[in-house]
């Protein structure tokens, strides 16, 4: 399958970042000029989005973003391929990543698989999951923000491009992989474990100051759209892993983070 890499024109130092690590793995990748949130038509657009099913408005760097894969999508239809592999460019990519181009790993029945983690706590299928060379693969039961990487079937990047006509209003990592959206639903998603690919703001080993590791969603929620919300307290932490603990029992699930590796 063919590999993809998102990033701005204004920004080549990271896509210096990510071509340095492409060599490594012997990856040949074709770039997609991200839709930059700068450009004022696309400002434009995004003001036209409206509350979403995450109950606020998203901001135009969101919106190029969502824009960005959907550009992918299309690539990979138009290309005849049965899957393709999407990159952002702010990732760090561990050994192995290559062997994945080769798409008879990808289980039959699965619409998407998520090679990135954000190593947080998330909801998979018990038992052994699929083989996909030293990692395995679990259905991905609850919400897993990040869209850094994954791959995805043709078949399924057509049926998102027709649903996501128009102007979206939900950032494109909540689309895909909240229980929330309409579309999570609909789709059959699988998740690498350990994940091969993080972000490298998530990442233990980024030097401080690394001006790759900045997300390239600078403004990711619209201006003024931020009253009600306040940062998670050690308390609501704990009431929330008892919350999620309690569902993993009744929904017989495993909750336990998907670790970068």
């Amino acid at each position: 399958m063919k590999a993809y890499c998102i990033n701005l024109d204004r920004r080549p130092d990271r896509m210096e970042h990510m071509t340095a690590q492409f060599a490594r793995q012997g990856m040949t990748v074709e770039r997609i000029p991200a839709v930059d949130a700068q450009d004022p038509a696309v400002a434009a657009a995004a003001a036209l989005c409206r509350v979403g099913f995450t109950g606020r408005v998203m901001g135009p760097g969101a919106y190029g973003c969502f824009q960005s894969h959907r550009e992918f999508w299309r690539r990979l239809v138009a290309s005849g391929e049965t899957h393709g592999m999407i990159l952002e460019d702010d990732l760090v990519l561990s050994e192995g990543l290559a062997a994945y181009l080769a798409d008879g790993w990808v289980p039959k029945d699965a619409d998407i698989v998520k090679l990135e983690t954000y190593e947080s706590r998330i909801h998979l299928d018990k038992g052994e999951g699929a083989s996909a060379g030293p990692r395995r693969l679990h259905r991905l039961r609850s919400r897993h923000a990040g869209t850094g990487c994954y791959v995805i079937s043709a078949a399924a990047a057509k049926r998102l491009l027709a649903q996501t006509e128009g102007t979206p209003n939900d950032p494109i990592d909540e689309y895909l992989f909240s229980e929330a959206s309409p579309a999570f639903g609909t789709l059959r998603i699988y998740q690498m474990v350990p994940a091969p690919v993080i972000q490298g703001d998530r990442w233990k080993g980024a030097g401080a100051g690394a001006s790759w590791t900045e997300t390239s969603i600078t403004q990711r929620l619209a201006p003024g759209d931020m009253p009600g919300m306040k940062r998670e307290t050690r308390w609501d932490r704990l009431r929330r892993r008892l919350r999620e603990e309690i569902r993993a029992l009744r929904r017989g699930t495993r909750y336990a983070v998907a670790r970068h590796g």
